[in-house]
Formats: structure tokens, sequence, C-alpha cells
């Protein structure tokens, strides 16, 4: 008779679940892969993944914030970590935006190519993407804090954003060469010491 699981091993199971799931999301889009082939590539019965999760929707959610909140821890330790004013820290922040990009591109595609109800949500997934979007709020915040009116910091840091985000898109998927996303961010730094 095999012994009850423990907590740990629902844990262990479940991120061990997520992790195949985020490949093959990553890998076939997450609407073209089956509860049946994430079962397959763990190598247990198609009914296993049931236990864990109602249905893909539920495992896409939760790798979703999982990613959200590795994402968000990252840019505030960078932001927190860094030397300097207010612009060094986003700097240091957009440094740790593409980092995460680049060493974790299935998970930051997950993230930002797909919307889900629960994105604006006050559940884990809303709050995880509250969390990471308050962590690019802070340039926003920063010009506010410096006199600038609140719909041109507000533009200002949705530009900023966009421009960081499209070029680690772009590059991800090979249009721009490599370096282009971290060319971007300089300009992009070089902008915020001209504003201040």
């Amino acid at each position: 008779m095999s012994r009850p699981l423990s907590d740990d091993d629902l844990a262990r199971f479940q991120t061990q679940l997520c992790d195949v799931a985020e490949r093959l999301f990553a890998e076939h889009g997450a609407e073209n892969v089956s509860m049946r082939q994430i079962a397959g590539a763990l190598g247990v019965s198609p009914m296993t993944p049931y236990r864990y999760f109602a249905n893909r929707e539920e495992i896409l959610t939760a790798v979703r914030i999982r990613g959200f909140e590795r994402f968000a821890a990252a840019l505030e330790s960078a932001y927190a970590g860094a030397a300097g004013d207010s612009a060094a820290k986003a700097v240091a922040a957009g440094r740790a935006y593409l980092a995460f990009a680049f060493a974790q591109p299935n998970t930051y595609r997950l993230m930002f190519e797909h919307r889900q109800q629960e994105d604006a949500d006050d559940g884990p997934l809303g709050r995880a993407v509250a969390r990471a979007r308050a962590t690019l709020s802070v340039i926003g915040d920063n010009l506010v804090a410096r006199g600038v009116p609140e719909a041109e910091a507000r533009g200002a840091e949705a530009l900023i954003w966009s421009a960081l985000h499209g070029a680690a898109a772009l590059e991800l998927a090979g249009t721009m060469p490599e370096g282009s996303a971290e060319q971007t961010l300089a300009m992009l730094s070089r902008t915020l010491v001209l504003r201040g």
C-alpha cells in the first residue's frame, strides 16, 4: 500500500506539472496542448493532472502566476538594490526586465502574449499581474513626485514599457539583432536622465 502524498510531495508535483506545461504551451501554443499531452510528457496517467487542476486553463493560470511573481520579484530586487537616483534605479529595473525576458523566454511570452479573464480580477492571477504592473509604475510615480502632471507621467511610463517590451519581443522572435533590446534600454535611460 502506497503512503499518502505529503503537502511537499503535492507541491513538488504541481511545480513539475507547471514546468512541463509551460514548455509545451510555449512550443505548441497553450490552446493546442491537451491535458493528455501534459500527462504524457510527465509520464503519468491521463487523469493525474485532473487531481491538481480542473483543466488546461487552470494550469495556464498557475504558470502565469508563477511567471508574474518571479518577474515582479526580479524587478523589485533590482530597483531596491540599485545605487543612485530614481533614474538609475529605473535603469536597473529595465536591465532586470530584459534579463528575465531572455533567461525565461517561454515564461515571458506566456505572461504577455496571453490574456485571461482573471488578469484583472482580485484573485491570485490578478494580484500577480498587479504586482508586476506596480514594479513598472515606479517610473511614472517618480515623475509625478517631481511635479510632472499625472497624465504625462503615465504616458511616459507606458511609452518606456512599450518600447522595452517591444524590443525584447522582437529580439526574442529574431526580428531584431541580438543586443537591440539593450540598445533600446540605453536610449530610454538617456531619456530618463534628460527628463529628470
